[in-house]
């Protein structure tokens, strides 16, 4: 049976950092690599859970990114509908609205990782270690190699 370290109260503190950077996108990956790079080195707790927070703060931007990219395409679909609807019904071309329910997606996706980050961000100044779904496993398994 593994026993459980403790952290210190101060790790716990820069842990959260790490997450809760996740509410400035660029920035706080930069916060978080800067935690890694300085810290990792100091405590083991800091360096799975900077890690964690680096890895899903890194997600959050190629979500985002392609996010955007989707967002601009279905601009394309939807003034490209337009040159093919006759004009004279009085309906919406069958993609009017479709830039709209793209970003709406993305800013519910954004809003999404960001409390799911939080969350994390307080679960470290509880004391504990918090392993994010889909990648955290990962992660870890990037660190006992």
């Amino acid at each position: 049976m593994e026993q459980k370290q403790e952290s210190s109260q101060d790790d716990k503190i820069v842990a959260a950092l790490a997450h809760a950077a996740a509410v400035l996108p660029l920035w706080g990956l930069l916060v978080s690599i800067l935690i890694w790079v300085t810290q990792r080195e100091k405590s083991e707790y800091i360096r799975q859970q900077s890690l964690q927070a680096l890895a899903w703060q890194a997600v959050q931007i190629c979500l985002f990114m392609g996010g955007m990219v989707l967002y601009m395409g279905s601009f394309f679909i939807a003034f490209g509908t337009t040159m093919f609807w006759d004009d004279s019904s009085a309906a919406m071309p069958p993609g009017f609205f479709l830039p709209f329910c793209v970003i709406g997606s993305l800013g519910i996706v954004f809003v999404v990782t960001i409390v799911v980050a939080l969350y994390a961000a307080v679960r470290n100044l509880q004391g504990h270690p918090f392993i994010y779904p889909i990648i955290g496993t990962r992660v870890q398994d990037y660190l006992t190699r």
